[in-house]
């Protein structure tokens, strides 16, 4: 098939479907604009995207993301976009590497590498001994911060990965150091590597798994009996277990008050 037969067979294919959505009523070459232009704006004040690397990720076209953003000359933003691009646009939301290194990102994650970190024996200084970019002071005193820049977020999630399978004096720290790095993490009841996934250890909203049955009364024994620092989660369990039976009591006790009334 010659490049013109190629191109006259997907005019035609185009063709028949447009004629096909026409007749059943769904024919809709355009979308409001609106909801796709605030999501890119948002994307690049978040992340710091240009709209070249923004084309790459998504598929839409450069040309597109301009006249929707920007106008064309002597035109106004566009007031309406293709279907497909609306729906490329809206379905990208930007991961960590798509940041540039001086944007700011939630340091949820970062906090909780460096303080897993902790349990393995890592302090602030060794970790950054090894990431020699960024400063002691980048990677500690994490808990009354909010946000981090993406580079730093980066280079905590990637050394993180590297190291977290085994303990900080296979890697060169002393002894003395990692054992107090241990006891630290222990007072302050930091979670470990093995309590958090991938898909949670990012998420402000999510809690560190301790038992394998965190949140229910099975989590909370195995706090008790592994000596393992006790959770919210199971210490929730636990007191709602607690009102339970309170309130069963109550009942009881109401019960049998009605009885002795009776007779």
């Amino acid at each position: 098939m010659t490049t013109d037969q190629a191109l006259r067979e997907a005019t035609c294919r185009w063709a028949r479907r447009r004629n096909r959505l026409i007749a059943y009523g769904q024919w809709q070459p355009f979308v409001d604009a609106e909801p796709a232009r605030q999501h890119v704006l948002t994307i690049r004040a978040n992340t710091g995207m240009s709209l070249a690397n923004l084309a790459a990720v998504t598929g839409v076209g450069i040309g597109t993301l301009q006249h929707l953003i920007y106008g064309c000359t002597g035109y106004p933003p566009a007031r309406q976009i293709r279907p497909e691009s609306s729906t490329a646009l809206l379905d990208y939301w930007p991961t960590l590497d798509d940041y540039i290194n001086g944007a700011v990102v939630d340091a949820t994650g970062t906090r909780r590498r460096m303080q897993a970190l902790a349990t393995m024996g890592w302090v602030s200084a060794a970790v950054q001994k090894r990431i020699d970019f960024i400063s002691v002071r980048a990677v500690s005193n994490l808990k009354g911060r909010d946000l981090v820049t993406a580079r730093v977020a980066r280079a905590v999630r990637d050394f993180y990965q590297t190291v977290c399978g085994s303990p900080a004096e296979a890697h060169g720290v002393a002894p003395a150091v990692a054992k107090q790095a241990r006891s630290h993490a222990r007072k302050n009841q930091w979670a470990g590597p093995s309590t958090w996934d991938d898909d949670t250890i990012d998420d402000p909203q999510a809690t560190p798994e301790w038992t394998g049955h965190c949140g229910t009364m099975r989590g909370w024994k195995a706090h008790r009996e592994q000596d393992i620092p006790m959770c919210a989660a199971c210490q929730a369990a636990c007191d709602r277990k607690q009102e339970r039976e309170q309130a069963r009591a109550l009942c009881g006790a109401a019960s049998s008050l009605d009885g002795q009334v009776a007779a």
